[in-house]
């Protein structure tokens, strides 16, 4: 055996055996290390990892996730629910509306696909559940909805994305705007349609003062996404800085106006987002030292030799690599992914014409809908948790929102402008 295929091996058989992706990823790299025919110094181990975690940008990750959990805990997804139904419950299939667009609000909060499906999924699950849903279906429609969440901005992943391939977060976040919308449009078609067929409740038509109650209630948490993104879009302030701002405006919203955010709901809140944050930045930094021995191998040099083998048409490229990603996506976390295998296709992806934002909306598209696919699904396992059923029930009523996205993928993928119109207009 090859030692690059040593070192895959290993990698993939300690992720089946379920070690940690992490210490899966520090594993195959020590195996590279040592199988190395020119002398490698075990330091690149460590010296690698600091490099790959030393970026500023990457701040922005711990308080994206901080602002995720202190909605849920401040009661800012709370009143997001509320206002939601009281515009679209009476529509049938109407809480599953109501799920969509509340994702859809949240993903200009937290930016990160578990934290909206844990903040929206706890509340919502069990109220479509006491209104006639079946579980499985409410688990699989909020777990789609939630990977609205690091389209639209901001966004984690295009975060990690960016620092990955020196690549504009402003216009990664802008360029994902348009897809993200239309993901939430397509879920609410295909909710409605399930809806008859399958004849689901739909909640009580609101009166106009209700309504207009519920909207001004709401007014301090619908603030929030657009004192985020207005400061990040207007110059005012960097990614990581906006995310700071956000924290703020949740916790303002969340103690001064509807008094449920608690010192003690703080600082659980703040204790979860550093668990997450810390996983996370370790996953980033062990990806980073694996790979740094791919370049050693010439992995990347390979993989060019063979996309461009496969096809030289951008638009088939890009359609081979929604197979591979979505492939990927089941077995690999997402953020390996973006660590490790996107550096190595970007001189492909130049060298054929395509632009670089578009190839990063459609990248972290596909590996969204890895987390909902098995066996790796992390956002699969958080909904079956909550909703407390199988893998087997979620899927069983999970194909229709598994086909809409994947009609979005293939518009998002086919038709660049999808994509590009709005950063090339906002920044010229």
């Amino acid at each position: 055996m090859s030692p690059i295929a040593t070192i895959f091996f290993v990698f993939i058989v300690l992720l089946v055996l379920r070690v940690p992706v992490a210490f899966c990823l520090i594993a195959a790299t020590i195996v590279g290390i040592s199988l190395s025919p020119q002398p490698l110094s075990f330091l690149i181990v460590p010296t690698t990892m600091w490099q790959g975690v030393n970026s500023f940008i990457l701040l922005a990750i711990p308080f994206f996730i901080l602002m995720g959990n202190l909605a849920l805990a401040s009661g800012v997804t709370e009143r997001l629910v509320r206002v939601a139904a009281a515009f679209v419950g009476h529509v049938r299939g109407g809480l599953a509306h109501v799920g969509v667009i509340v994702n859809m609000i949240m993903a200009g909060m937290s930016g990160s696909d578990l934290a909206d499906a844990a903040a929206t999924g706890s509340i919502l699950i069990p109220g479509m559940r006491k209104a006639g849903y079946p579980p499985a279906y409410a688990a699989s429609l909020i777990a789609g909805a939630a990977t609205i969440g690091p389209l639209v901005p901001p966004s984690v992943a295009f975060i990690i994305f960016a620092a990955a391939t020196d690549t504009s977060v402003g216009r990664l976040f802008l360029g994902g705007a348009t897809p993200g919308v239309m993901l939430g449009g397509f879920l609410m078609v295909q909710a409605y349609f399930v809806a008859r067929v399958r004849k689901y409740p739909r909640e009580v038509r609101r009166s106009a003062a209700e309504r207009t109650r519920a909207t001004f209630v709401s007014i301090p948490a619908l603030a929030i996404p657009f004192i985020v993104l207005g400061s990040i879009l207007g110059g005012i302030a960097t990614p990581t800085e906006a995310a700071v701002v956000g924290v703020v405006a949740v916790t303002v919203a969340g103690t001064l106006f509807y008094r449920m955010l608690t010192l003690k709901g703080f600082i659980d809140a703040t204790v979860n987002a550093a668990r997450t944050t810390g996983s996370i930045l370790f996953i980033i930094a062990s990806a980073a030292a694996f790979g740094r021995i791919l370049t050693v191998y010439g992995v990347a040099a390979d993989l060019v030799d063979w996309v461009a083998n496969v096809t030289t048409n951008p638009v088939v490229f890009l359609l081979v690599m929604n197979v591979v990603y979505i492939l990927l996506g089941c077995f690999i976390d997402t953020i390996p992914i973006l660590l490790v295998v996107v550096p190595l296709l970007m001189p492909t992806v130049e060298s054929l014409g395509i632009d670089p934002i578009h190839f990063g909306v459609v990248t972290v598209f596909n590996l969204l809908i890895g987390l909902i696919t098995p066996p790796y699904g992390l956002t699969m396992f958080l909904m079956c948790r909550i909703a407390n059923i199988t893998f087997v029930e979620f899927w069983r009523l999970c194909w229709p929102i598994f086909c809409t996205m994947i009609a979005a993928l293939i518009v998002t993928t086919v038709f660049p402008q999808v994509v590009l119109w709005l950063p090339n207009l906002v920044f010229d």
